[in-house]
């Protein structure tokens, strides 16, 4: 039996012809009446689909939490400082990073403002001190502040495309019985300057994502920003990485803790995903003032930041040792190499705030391969 989601883009193919796979992928994760991310409770942790960085360890924000103190001071200390959390989801993120800061830093949590963001959100309001929004363009621009995001622009919906001989085509999602993937022109133009822009010609065959309404988040972020800085950690690489070394592309599938391929089954059921391009964020970020901080793994990141201060120390028969096992898990598998540590990238931009230093990158900063 379809899913609510399958209906709708069965409904558009018949009424349109073959629809581009950025549409097919918006009604599969966000169509109102069916869309993974608008209609499913529980996507996250262990009864979810797969795992974040707060459900590894709140020590992830605890961290974290000195970043942006030092951006705040990097800002000049302002009265008032916006935390803005985009693709927020539980917002478990911000309630962590938000005592944290409460009990550490009291002179910058009395100037801080958060807010959490994210279009599934059911009510927009103030709720516990955060105020919850369901987009960054509700936001009063020319604010000082932060937006972070984790895991949401590799989540956001891409075209899909494959290099012929005699140029770019753009693969299309149709049905004939079944899902099926045809091939045409490009849908816009903006997907050949993509690839104009970042002087990469694709090998023949090659098939890649493109996401457009990434490029385009970069730039509003941006945009609302008057000082400070957009945070992002994702899963990607740099272009010259992500496109030619992947000549099936990067998409995948996540669903109850297992990856598959396939966008076409468990449609609204399943998460549909993609790797950053973290060369065009950085591009199109310019476009909106924002200047590239630095750029590195999460484990590197996170190391600079004493993560391993964090430990606790285990000691034979003392009671709370499986809880400090668990908690020292945590940390490992946050900066392992081959796991999140790696797969997960950290890019600061900054905007209004000359030439900043930051300590998240003092092991290894990798911006000169973006």
């Amino acid at each position: 039996m379809p899913t609510p989601a399958e209906r709708e883009i069965l409904k558009r193919i018949r009424l349109k012809g073959a629809i581009t796979f950025k549409e097919f992928m918006e009604v599969a994760l966000y169509h109102p009446e069916g869309g993974y991310y608008t209609s499913k409770e529980r996507i996250w942790g262990k009864d979810g689909d797969y795992i974040t960085n707060t459900d590894v360890s709140p020590v992830f924000a605890r961290v974290l939490a000195k970043e942006f103190y030092r951006m705040w001071q990097l800002c000049g200390s302002p009265a008032e400082f916006h935390f803005v959390e985009a693709g927020a989801g539980r917002g478990s993120f911000t309630e962590e990073l938000r005592s944290t800061i409460e009990e550490r830093y009291p002179e910058f949590f009395r100037s801080l403002r958060f807010v959490c963001v994210d279009r599934a959100v059911k009510g927009e309001g103030l709720k516990d001190g955060i105020l919850w929004l369901r987009d960054i363009d509700e936001l009063e621009k020319g604010f000082a502040g932060i937006v972070y995001s984790c895991e949401l622009l590799d989540a956001l919906p891409f075209h899909r495309v494959v290099k012929r001989e005699d140029g770019l085509r753009e693969l299309f999602v149709s049905h004939d019985g079944g899902f099926e993937e045809v091939e045409n022109s490009p849908s816009t133009e903006e997907l050949e300057i993509h690839f104009v822009e970042l002087g990469i010609e694709l090998p023949p065959l090659t098939k890649a994502e493109v996401s457009l309404e990434a490029k385009d988040w970069i730039e509003k972020a941006g945009g609302i920003l008057d000082r400070g800085f957009v945070v992002t950690v994702d899963y990607g690489l740099p272009a010259s990485s992500l496109y030619m070394e992947h000549p099936c592309g990067t998409l995948h599938c996540h669903w109850r803790h297992t990856v598959n391929d396939d966008p076409y089954q468990k449609i609204g059921l399943q998460d549909i995903t993609g790797l950053v391009d973290f060369t065009s964020i950085a591009m199109a970020g310019r476009k909106a003032g924002l200047h590239t901080t630095g750029f590195t793994t999460q484990g590197y990141y996170l190391l600079s930041l004493d993560i391993l201060d964090e430990l606790k120390c285990v000691l034979p028969d003392e009671k709370e040792i499986y809880e400090k096992v668990q908690h020292n898990q945590g940390i490992k598998e946050l900066i392992m190499p081959g796991g999140m540590g790696d797969t997960l990238k950290v890019l600061v931009q900054h905007k209004g705030v000359e030439s900043p230093i930051l300590h998240g990158f003092s092991i290894k900063d990798m911006k000169d391969r973006l």
